[in-house]
């Protein structure tokens, strides 16, 4: 019996200790499907006419996120414009009165108090910032259970033409494979997953998200391979793809699908070739 009251003791401390940790306790959760995939070929010829290099790139994302509604309904945390870039003709004039006062405090207390004289109302900072509360869901990912689950792949072949002196040209052709299975224990490829975000806007009924990219995957070389390279990064050159204002195909469907083009690039280890990426990314999320 004693052995149970303490179980249940401890039940109840992870629990608490659980709880006081999530800062979202409470908030709507959900799952974010992630597919993504990419490729890109590229090849550069070597002033001496003789040597070249060329990369073919296969790379694909596979992911399920664990997301949380972090909140601040009034602005969109994924959006293609700046919050606060569309003020009402009011807004403007207050805008420019204030900036005119500078650093007076008076003068901004009396412009204050007669905006709000004139019956304009409302929050001032929320219009003077664009929110509109109540309109935007934002989620972020869910950093108090498990993240992402899933895989990241790299499918590459490099070839060409190279001159090793004092020995004559020769070609080669290598494979560059390699994949990363989610969750991982190292916490800052953890910590880089979990800046995934996503904003619903329930006007317009569309979703807007941003995409952690820049993940390093470790890769296994073919036998005929002449660099060293254990681990690449699955698109060079960016940290997120962004997608914006997406329709959801019908109320509370958040499903969808868009071309990419040029997202970051792969490149050959020897640094001399480097291909643009390509592709499609296709996405559902599902409350639980």
């Amino acid at each position: 019996m004693r052995f149970a009251v303490v179980s249940a003791g401890l039940f109840l401390l992870s629990a608490n200790l659980a709880a006081a940790n999530d800062p979202f306790e409470g908030n709507s959760r959900g799952r974010l499907t992630v597919r993504l995939e990419l490729a890109g070929s590229q090849r550069a010829d070597m002033p001496n006419g003789v040597e070249w290099a060329a990369i073919d790139a296969k790379r694909e994302m596979a992911v399920e996120f664990g997301m949380v509604d972090v909140g601040n309904d009034g602005l969109p945390i994924v959006s293609a414009k700046p919050a606060g870039s569309e003020l009402s003709p009011e807004m403007r004039g207050l805008k420019g009165r204030i900036d005119a006062c500078g650093g007076d405090q008076a003068c901004l207390a009396h412009v204050m108090m007669e905006f709000a004289a004139a019956g304009n109302g409302g929050n001032v900072f929320q219009q003077m910032t664009g929110q509109q509360p109540g309109r935007f869901q934002n989620f972020a990912g869910d950093r108090t259970g498990t993240c992402a689950r899933g895989i990241l792949t790299v499918v590459d072949t490099l070839s060409g033409v190279y001159i090793p002196p004092p020995e004559a040209a020769r070609p080669y052709r290598f494979s560059r494979n390699g994949s990363r299975n989610l969750p991982v224990a190292d916490e800052r490829l953890t910590d880089t997953l979990c800046r995934v975000e996503m904003t619903i806007d329930k006007a317009a009924n569309t979703m807007s998200l941003r995409l952690p990219v820049s993940l390093p995957v470790g890769v296994t070389l073919g036998v005929e391979a002449f660099t060293d390279e254990k681990t690449l990064s699955l698109v060079e050159g960016e940290q997120f793809l962004t997608v914006y204002d997406q329709p959801s195909g019908r109320p509370g469907a958040w499903s969808g699908s868009v071309e990419i083009k040029g997202l970051g690039s792969a490149s050959h280890n020897s640094g001399q070739v480097s291909a643009p990426l390509h592709g499609r990314i296709v996405w559902s999320f599902a409350a639980d």
